[in-house]
């Protein structure tokens, strides 16, 4: 028999401030890697990292910086002081890791990666296209969109290590959008620059984001172009970039950046811009009525001849003026993606009109490669619904009207759109010839995301389809920020936040977009009162998924502010128009009545009101008390973190009283419901919606298991969800908290797909979604979206709940790992953790339960079986075990089968 290798295996998956590709590093980055062994129950026992400035070196052993051996288990979010000194602003650098074992195996060192240390550009004036006057047919230069193209350029790569684009797009932030797209050689390389962050850091600046894009590998020998397609919607609009190629000997040089010399094109006829706007309530951008007599075909490619273009002009204002700041980007930047879902499928509906379904949604623009059998105008038509008949919808229920034209020419139509579309179906009206199926394609904007890290199978089918649309939801809506949707407001909200983030933990490594959109929030809050306390709870979970502090440390003082909710000339109910004061993240004032032992005020509870479940508000309520006493005790946590000892015990006062009052002034042990409220002479407004008693039982005000059970027989409704498609994230969460998974998986698996009816059956067969809707159907809410990532309640619900995957320690350190199946009698998942993938199996025949365990080296699982577990035994990575009176298992790395009889 052959004996399984032994071979530690090098670390991967390499990050640095929690991205693959940090250029924002300014002291202390934080290195991070994932550990791999064949053999079990090992763990790390000590790293070494290297690090050179140039590739070459590491092969050479020529080091920068060489940490030598350092005794430590950890691999997250690691420090290494000494180094610090040898970093120097605007350098690039490579590094490398390995690691020892316990039992004195060494690996080989990673793959290299590389980081820059953050420096400022040196900006001064961007560029875009010049006004003239219009030629024959073609339309005025609005100047909203211009085609720019730089010299052509050329370098010896052999003396290029690495080459990278730092560019920011301005004027576009009117519709919080991104305003350019990048191209080098005709390739795609990316979409920028990130929304800007007004009051940075609770400061008076505002932080105006670049994006840096590694172009190494898109270089060639001979002549290169780098071209941008750019859009504003305000004076401000110019676009800037240099382009820094990091030398081999150890030098750098900017070889080009924007100026006079690039040549500049004004898009107004190309996209027949004559004014006319796709608008929502929140913005306003251009319809793109493509004309082909005008659109410059393969603008971005090297060969083409741009030598009729004008010159670009320099816009006299600064690109970051005296009141900005700019910031290096945190998180990964946005790619474009084209899109290619084996679903997709072309109907004819009529003579000349066809109807092309993209199988999903995607949230971006279109390529068009069609070859036309006569010049012609088509009318394109797109959005995320049919109507009745079959047709596209194309006035968005949220809003916008994606109503277009185009004017092509007889033969090849090559092009792209680029203004930011919320669409899954593209009806063209008038199109003569052959449509074949790659001639339009999708042309997403998303982060990188590696499907891989994450998946889920199940013995039901409605909730696997739950999970997917979950896990696509994070994948199509992850762009510069997280924002409730692009269709419509384009903005990020705390409550979206915490269902995002959460979500995106389960089917991602991508930690840094939940970061940078929680920082963007804490300096930039929105109007519901309970929302501004997610950003407690988002920074506390921030830390247990991540294990880096950094946000905790540098953010505490404006995290205490958040809990501070009393009215004052401040404040905002959200439906005033005569508010005259300011969203900033403002110390505030305290809401906390000593005498009562609540907090007065409350928040939005559910959204649209008429899901409010007839809740009557006072001016103690039940759910926004709820709330803070979860918020207290997470804040009480993040002060002992971060040494802030004598917080701590009053944060957690503070807690407890509020628990106290709650269930001994407004619990109904009879009914085993919470009342909603209190008024301010604290008579008791008895009336008991569902969403008092889901907020208390989310957050833990119980007194025990029997008050629990007494809940969550009132929230589960029946098996019934009630309220919002985001509200049921605390239905769900309260449930299966409180032992109540049954409930939970129940209401998820609801085969029940009428139209109108609050199921996810409904939302996929009836509905059609294929990203998460802000609504249950356009019943509820008849601006609804249908690409709002508050609605993936079932993809962290299915991980973090059902399958129980949950840190325990910081970073993954210990997890927990808590089956609870309901009826299903399979399930599989792999997710995502610090430490590498988490997989666990479940399978039951009749009263027998098999578990497949996979903990990640350098991590620690504690299984929890079910209390009535019997002949339990655990063979895999630690020598076999067999137990009959504890449910409670520490795992060590490695993999294990587990067997035991259960009752249910």
């Amino acid at each position: 028999m052959t004996q399984p290798s032994q071979s530690l295996l090098m670390p991967t998956h390499l990050q640095v401030n929690l991205v693959p590709f940090a250029y924002n590093v300014r002291h202390s980055p934080k290195f991070s890697w994932w550990d791999h062994s064949d053999r079990a129950t090992s763990y790390q026992q000590a790293f070494q990292i290297v690090v050179a400035n140039r590739l070459y070196q590491l092969a050479d052993k020529t080091y920068r910086f060489d940490s030598g051996w350092v005794s430590s288990a950890n691999n997250t979010a690691v420090s290494l002081p000494d180094l610090d000194h040898e970093l120097a602003p605007g350098e690039l650098y490579y590094w490398q890791v390995r690691i020892k074992d316990n039992a004195g195996n060494v690996s080989d060192f990673s793959e290299p990666n590389k980081f820059i240390c953050a420096q400022a550009p040196a900006v001064n004036h961007g560029i875009w296209s010049p006004t003239s006057l219009s030629v024959g047919e073609s339309l005025p230069t609005l100047g909203n969109v211009a085609f720019l193209r730089s010299p052509q350029f050329k370098v010896d790569l052999k003396k290029v290590d690495t080459a990278i684009v730092t560019a920011i797009s301005r004027g576009n932030e009117p519709l919080f959008a991104q305003g350019a797209d990048l191209f080098l050689n005709g390739h795609s390389i990316g979409t920028g620059s990130a929304r800007p962050q007004d009051n940075y850091q609770g400061g008076s600046k505002t932080g105006v984001y670049y994006n840096q894009y590694d172009v190494t590998d898109r270089l060639v020998a001979g002549a290169n172009v780098l071209s941008a397609l750019a859009t504003g919607a305000s004076e401000r609009r110019a676009f800037w970039c240099a382009l820094t190629v990091y030398l081999t000997d150890g030098t750098q040089k900017i070889i080009l950046t924007t100026d006079t010399g690039w040549r500049a094109l004004d898009g107004s006829s190309a996209f027949g811009d004559y004014g006319l706007k796709i608008r929502s309530i929140y913005f306003g951008m251009i319809a793109e009525n493509v004309d082909m007599r005008y659109y410059p075909s393969k603008w971005a490619t090297v060969d083409f001849d741009d030598h009729e273009w004008p010159q670009a002009r320099t816009n006299p204002e600064s690109v970051i003026n005296d009141q900005e700041i700019a910031i290096p980007y945190p998180s990964e930047n946005t790619v474009r993606i084209e899109n290619h879902e084996p679903t997709k499928r072309i109907q004819e509906l009529a003579p000349q009109n066809y109807l092309i379904d993209l199988g999903k949604e995607i949230i971006g623009s279109l390529t068009v490669n069609f070859d036309s059998p006569t010049a012609q105008r088509v009318t394109v038509l797109m959005g995320e619904q049919l109507d009745p008949n079959g047709h596209v919808r194309h006035p968005l229920a949220a809003g916008p009207d994606y109503l277009e034209n185009w004017t092509l020419v007889a033969g090849q139509n090559t092009f792209t759109t680029f203004q930011m579309k919320n669409f899954r179906y593209i009806e063209l009206v008038g199109l003569q010839g052959t449509l074949h199926p790659d001639d339009i394609n999708g042309w997403a904007m998303q982060q990188p995301f590696n499907e891989d890290e994450s998946a889920f199978t199940s013995d039901n089918q409605l909730l696997n389809r739950e999970y997917e649309m979950s896990k696509y939801t994070i994948k199509a809506t992850n762009q510069d920020v997280f924002v409730d949707s692009q269709a419509r407001e384009r903005r990020p909200y705390e409550g979206d936040l915490l269902v995002n983030g959460l979500t995106s933990f389960a089917v991602s490594s991508n930690y840094s977009l939940d970061r940078h959109s929680l920082d963007y929030l804490i300096d930039n809050p929105t109007w519901p009162e309970d929302y501004k306390l997610f950003n407690v709870e988002m920074a506390w979970l921030d830390y247990l998924y991540t294990g880096n502090r950094d946000l905790l440390e540098s953010r505490y003082e404006q995290l205490t502010y958040k809990l501070n909710r009393g009215k004052s000339s401040e404040s905002f109910d959200g439906a005033s128009q005569g508010f005259t004061g300011s969203l900033k993240n403002i110390k505030g004032v305290d809401n906390f009545d000593e005498t009562v032992g609540l907090v007065t005020n409350d928040g939005l509870i559910d959204w649209p009101i008429p899901e409010r479940d007839g809740f009557i508000e006072g001016k103690y309520n039940t759910p926004f008390n709820a709330i803070f006493y979860g918020a207290y005790r997470m804040i009480s946590q993040i002060a002992k973190v971060t040494g802030h000892d004598q917080d701590v015990s009053f944060y957690e006062k503070r807690a407890d009283r509020i628990k106290a009052e709650l269930i001994n002034r407004l619990y109904d042990a009879e009914s085993g419901r919470f009342y909603d409220s209190l008024n301010a002479d604290l008579t008791v407004n008895q009336h008991t919606s569902h969403h008092a008693s889901a907020y208390a039982l989310c957050y833990g005000v119980y007194s025990d298991q029997l008050m629990a059970d007494k809940l969550s027989k009132f929230v589960a409704n029946q098996d019934h969800f009630i309220g919002s498609v985001y509200f049921i994230y605390f239905m769900l969460k309260g449930l299966i908290d409180a032992g109540h998974a049954d409930d939970a998986i129940a209401l998820l698996t609801n085969p029940d797909d009428r139209k109108d009816q609050k199921t996810f059956a409904a939302i996929l067969n009836t509905l059609k979604a294929t990203i998460a809707p802000e609504a249950w159907s356009n019943h509820y809410k008849p601006n609804m979206t249908l690409s709002h990532p508050w609605g993936a309640t079932p993809g962290l619900t299915i991980v973090q709940g059902i399958m129980g995957i949950n840190p325990i320690e910081p970073g993954f350190n210990t997890f927990r790992i808590k089956v609870r199946p309901g009826n299903l009698k399979k399930l599989q998942v792999t997710t995502p953790s610090p430490k590498g993938l988490i997989k666990v199996a479940y399978q039951r025949n009749g009263f027998q339960a098999e578990l497949v365990v996979e903990v990640p080296m350098n991590a620690q699982a504690e299984l929890v079986l079910p209390e009535e577990a019997t002949d339990i035994q655990i063979a895999g990575a630690t020598s076999n075990q067999t137990a009959s009176a504890v449910s409670t298992f520490n795992l060590a790395s490695g993999k294990y089968r587990i067997w035991y009889q259960t009752i249910k």
